[in-house]
């Protein structure tokens, strides 16, 4: 521009000597200057500055422009051309500012696969295809990346208002892992995360993995890995270790002897810690009661409270004498004497036996003065009738010695104290009767033997 004044101002001078010299000869007076004074100002400076087609230089430019009416273009790489009206009158000063506006242009990315997660400047976009707009002129790069498939670097330049396409290929980093274990239906942990439970097979990317195996009951199993692309890597089979389980042996009543697997261990109450997963047999017995017998399944790490009521299997007798004093024998074995009950003297007390056994017992009773001496009963004690109660079980025994006004002496039973007369009893079955002004004296015999 400024040699756009220069060469105007040369031609202004030309014109002016050319027409005005012949006048020096007549008139002294100098010419007049009719131009304006014009700066040119861009944001951001460095513009260049076209008027009538020709560049005149780049803001911020100053100069001398004749009268009239101009419109003059602003240019600059990366910005939108700008036209300003610029009008100049005689001796004008004039700043003319304008501003540029950015050139921009969008950009879609796509990849094959799609689907590709797009990281641009710092910043998750989305996934392909996608469009970014409004970048400037420049050079631009991005990330794509997607499960399977190796990151990749998408490049392109805006230098022009036309929209850009980027296409990417991605290749596939991925392998197959191959993975079992034992036992099987374990969950898998890939990197942390859950991928399946075994038998596995997964797509994995290309690269060194942890695997992590768990199962209920079991400790969990450690491995690493190296994946290689498109490769297929089987993992022999992981075994797991079981964790140890208890079970815990209670009955009621306790005290009975326990037997696991045949092998007898202690009475319970009982705890066997440290065992392995599977199935055990378990039998309590204890005398009077039946025995009990389970099978549990002990599942791995897990601990079983297991108790047991016991059925007994014993009886009782209920003995009534008649009369009371007779010695008791239980299956040969004395067991006590019958007892008067105060309530009712011509019998005994009840006289109880229990934890008896079921089956046939036999009960004797005795009197050395007795006769017999002796008598013997059998019951049978069931799960039905538990208790029993055997009648008749009487002996004829003298109670009392008579001795008559005439030194006479009698041994038997007096059966009955009547006011005048004894009803006496000198043996089993016979009867009759002493009138007490006949008895001199009357010896009670002892109730016991």
């Amino acid at each position: 521009m400024k040699r756009f004044f220069h060469k105007f101002r040369c031609l202004t001078a030309v014109l002016v000597c050319g027409l005005i010299l012949p006048g020096l000869v007549s008139c002294a007076k100098k010419p007049v200057s009719v131009k304006a004074k014009v700066e040119l100002k861009s944001d951001p400076a460095g513009a260049t500055v076209t008027i009538k087609g020709i560049e005149r230089g780049t803001t911020p430019l100053k100069g001398s422009m004749n009268p009239g009416v101009y419109l003059v273009k602003f240019s600059m790489e990366g910005y939108k051309n700008h036209w300003e009206k610029v009008e100049l009158g005689r001796l004008d000063r004039k700043t003319i500012e304008v501003s540029l506006e950015p050139e921009t242009a969008s950009v879609l990315i796509t990849s094959s696969p799609d689907s590709a997660e797009v990281e641009f400047e710092g910043k998750k976009l989305g996934q392909t295809p996608i469009v970014i707009p409004d970048l400037r002129h420049g050079q631009y790069k991005a990330e794509l990346y997607r499960h399977g498939y190796s990151r990749q670097t998408a490049s392109w330049t805006i230098n022009s208002a036309v929209p850009k396409l980027v296409d990417i290929n991605l290749d596939s980093n991925v392998g197959l892992l191959v993975l079992d274990s034992k036992p099987s239906g374990a969950e898998v942990f890939l990197d942390g995360k859950p991928v399946g439970r075994t038998p596995l097979k997964e797509q994995v990317e290309e690269g060194k993995h942890s695997i992590e195996v768990r199962k209920n009951g079991y400790n969990p199993a450690f491995q690493t890995v190296q994946i290689t692309s498109k490769t297929t890597v089987k993992v022999p089979a992981i075994v797991l270790d079981y964790k140890k389980g208890s079970i815990k042996i209670t009955s009621s009543p306790s005290g009975a002897q326990i037997t696991i697997n045949g092998t007898p261990y202690g009475d319970t109450p009982f705890k066997l810690p440290d065992l392995k997963p599977g199935n055990y047999e378990i039998r309590l017995e204890k005398a009077g009661f039946d025995p009990a017998e389970r099978t549990v399944k002990l599942p791995p790490g897990e601990h079983l409270d297991l108790k047991f009521n016991l059925d007994s299997n014993t009886g009782g007798v209920d003995i009534v004498t008649q009369p009371a004093g007779l010695t008791l024998y239980l299956d040969g074995k004395k067991i006590g004497i019958s007892e008067k009950d105060p309530e009712n003297r011509s019998v005994s007390k009840i006289y109880q036996v229990r934890n008896l056994s079921m089956g046939e017992h036999k009960l004797t009773i005795a009197h050395k003065r007795a006769r017999p001496e002796k008598k013997t009963f059998s019951f049978t004690i069931t799960k039905e009738n538990r208790i029993i109660r055997p009648g008749n079980l009487s002996l004829w025994i003298p109670n009392a010695e008579i001795v008559r006004d005439n030194g006479k002496r009698e041994i038997g039973r007096i059966i009955q104290d009547l006011p005048r007369k004894y009803e006496f009893e000198p043996s089993p079955g016979v009867k009759f009767t002493i009138e007490k002004s006949t008895v001199k004296k009357i010896t009670w015999l002892p109730e016991t033997e």
